[in-house]
């Protein structure tokens, strides 16, 4: 395997670009806005790769799935960073959607039609921009257009295609495709040579040019691996690998990824507002599921109650100390005294602030999964008598706890592990808490402060048999045993009242 066996990760962030060193020590080499040209993309990264005082045996670039740049022939950007945000509605979308079935297109993409596919805006340019996707330009996302400015090839992950509905996603257990789906792409005016190669696992890298290594003092030939959807590969890191284990990502938003043995019925999963995938390891399928809001509620809330301060919103939770240490220690999977890495109480007092009655709808802008209800709005429900950070850190986990639950009906899996990602749960360890008595199954939080960048990094060396595949570090996360029963029937009276539109 060799002496080298450190790795550069880079995180595509809709807000911010990371880039770390991984090896005998993690070290952040940027944390900047992400640029809105690739010019300055390239340049951003290229310093960070500089940065670096050991030689590094690979690069993995880890991004966004839902923006992309347009290429000219010579692989230069002829548009800044284009997203969902760009198509002038989706109103092309939608028309779309009524000639090929909402159903046949969920069936043969696993994406639903909507706003955020890389589609929709390639449909909306072809109505409104046609001279940007002509016949000799290309459209690469962001993390394919930093690969192609460091190798000089044009080349992209299956997570990443899987979400532009223009990728087919086979039926269980059949070998996923090299190249985006011809007739899905000439929909929006596009040929498969307009797009990047989809580079599946086990496939060779692209590698750096030897122009690209003068700048950035890596050696030339070092593989370059598009690592895929940020989500997905934070998943991975996480440990996530096997039917029933879930990767659930806390930030602004709400990422649940679900593997799965098989989808009986990919239109039921269609309805309820999610997406069908392929993990990392381009065989197991997922059930992907998101929420617009889950820090973002928290800051919807604050900035209407403490002036826009989500910590004062947080300070009003109280700690959830709540179990004495024997009781503690016998709900332990292990014997003795758990871990002191683990979110678990050192004292004892009364949780009488949790679980309370009366809680809160969390939907400033409708729900999107499970039962998808564009008109949904935030109500108080029952009694409001928690303190309304209880209320506002519980609706949040009452949310991804029945995306949960959703997913394993969908699918016939139970659940084999909640596995946490996001520093809002670090800062919150009581929603840490209040999610793994929810869970029902062991759970951790991922220690990582950048765990998309490191999994990239890991991903890369693991792609190149210069690491195995282990897990990131995890801290294990107890549940409140005393309120695992009446958090359960807080959850289906909070999944009734969704419904209900209460």
């Amino acid at each position: 395997m060799g002496a080298v066996t450190s790795a550069i990760g880079v995180d595509l962030g809709t807000t911010n670009t990371k880039v770390v060193l991984v090896g005998d020590r993690d070290t952040l080499l940027a944390a900047e806005p992400t640029p809105t040209t690739l010019d300055a993309l390239i340049t951003l990264v290229g310093r960070a790769l500089s940065r670096a005082d050991v030689p590094v045996a690979a690069v993995g670039i880890a991004a966004m799935a839902e923006s992309g740049f347009v290429l000219d022939a010579d692989g230069h950007a002829r548009t800044p960073l284009l997203s969902w945000r760009d198509a002038r509605d989706d109103a092309d979308m939608q028309a779309f959607a009524r000639r090929t079935g909402a159903d046949d297109l969920f069936e043969a993409t696993g994406v639903r039609p909507g706003p955020k596919p890389p589609m929709a805006l390639w449909l909306s340019l072809r109505a409104h921009r046609p001279d940007l996707l002509g016949k000799v330009n290309s459209w690469a996302g962001v993390a394919d257009a930093l690969a192609m400015a460091l190798t000089g090839r044009l080349v992209t992950d299956h997570t990443l295609a899987g979400r532009t509905m223009a990728y087919r996603l086979p039926p269980s257990g059949k070998t996923l495709a090299k190249t985006f789906d011809e007739p899905l792409l000439a929909e929006a005016g596009l040929r498969p040579h307009q797009l990047p190669s989809v580079v599946l696992p086990g496939d060779p890298p692209a590698r750096l040019t030897r122009s690209t290594a003068a700048w950035t003092g890596l050696a030339p030939g070092t593989p370059v691996w598009v690592a895929g959807h940020d989500h997905q590969v934070a998943a991975w890191g996480a440990g996530v690998r096997a039917p029933g284990q879930v990767a659930d990502s806390v930030g602004t938003a709400e990422a649940v990824l679900h593997l799965v043995r098989g989808v009986p019925d990919r239109s039921a999963v269609r309805r309820e507002g999610m997406s069908v995938v392929r993990a990392v390891d381009g065989a197991t399928e997922a059930l992907l599921a998101g929420t617009s809001f889950a820090g973002g509620f928290l800051q919807w809330l604050a900035d209407r109650q403490t002036d826009g301060d989500v910590a004062a919103l947080l300070a009003q939770v109280p700690g959830l100390d709540d179990v004495a240490p024997g009781s503690e220690r016998s709900a332990h999977s292990g014997s003795g005294s758990p871990p002191q890495s683990a979110l678990n109480p050192t004292r004892t007092v009364e949780p009488s602030a949790f679980a309370r009655p009366g809680w809160v709808l969390p939907y400033p802008g409708g729900r999107q999964c499970p039962d998808p209800d564009p008109s949904a709005v935030v109500r108080v429900v029952g009694e409001a008598t928690a303190p309304l950070g209880v209320r506002a850190i519980e609706a949040v986990a009452y949310q991804a706890a029945w995306i949960v639950q959703r997913q394993g009906e969908l699918a016939g899996d139970r659940v084999d592990g909640l596995h946490m990602i996001g520093a809002a749960l670090h800062r919150c360890s009581q929603w840490a808490r209040i999610k793994a008595t929810l869970a029902g199954s062991r759970t951790t939080l991922l220690r990582d402060s950048e765990p998309v960048a490191t999994a990239a990094a890991r991903l890369a060396l693991f792609r190149c048999g210069l690491a195995d595949d282990a897990a990131l570090p995890a801290a294990p996360v107890l549940p409140v045993h005393d309120l695992i029963e009446v958090y359960q029937r807080r959850l289906d009276a909070f999944i009734s009242s969704a419904r209900r539109g209460d």
